[in-house]
């Protein structure tokens, strides 16, 4: 598994270094002007750093036999298949119910039922968190967010 997780960091480190250096090729502008080259940079970038943690993290790995027992043994998967099934329903209800009442509902649901949070930290993360997106991305970036049913 170590050896395999490697080769993989060393493909991805060669994938973004492609991606850097064809993002030179285009203007990259500046942080308040950014230019065509500018998002290929971030994820060339990321996807460095990403590749780097990949090769530091198959050098501290345990045996492959230890992480299925982890996987399996610990009772993941049920968490996992509310996350995809929750994702899946916040995907569809979007346009019916709204940014605003759809993100309340799967904050909630993936914070208490998921992560079994307490109630107030529930709470409290939901509004912060769902308010917090609705400022960036309705406010700050002026995207045209789904208002839904109740028009909120």
């Amino acid at each position: 598994m170590k050896y395999y997780n490697r080769i993989c960091s060393i493909l991805f480190l060669v994938l973004a270094l492609i991606v850097i250096w064809q993002s030179f090729l285009m203007p990259i502008g500046r942080l308040g002007k950014p230019g065509p080259g500018f998002l290929p940079l971030g994820v060339g970038l990321i996807l460095a750093l990403l590749s780097a943690f990949l090769w530091i993290e198959a050098g501290l790995r345990k045996s492959a036999l230890v992480q299925v027992q982890f996987l399996i043994g610990e009772g993941r998967w049920p968490g996992v298949l509310l996350t995809v099934g929750s994702l899946l329903a916040y995907a569809l209800l979007m346009e019916f119910l709204g940014f605003i009442i759809c993100t309340l509902l799967l904050l909630f649901f993936l914070f208490r039922f998921v992560g079994n949070q307490q109630w107030g930290l529930v709470l409290t993360e939901t509004i912060l968190v769902t308010l917090l997106t609705h400022l960036i991305f309705k406010v700050g970036l002026k995207v045209q967010l789904p208002v839904g049913l109740f028009r909120l």
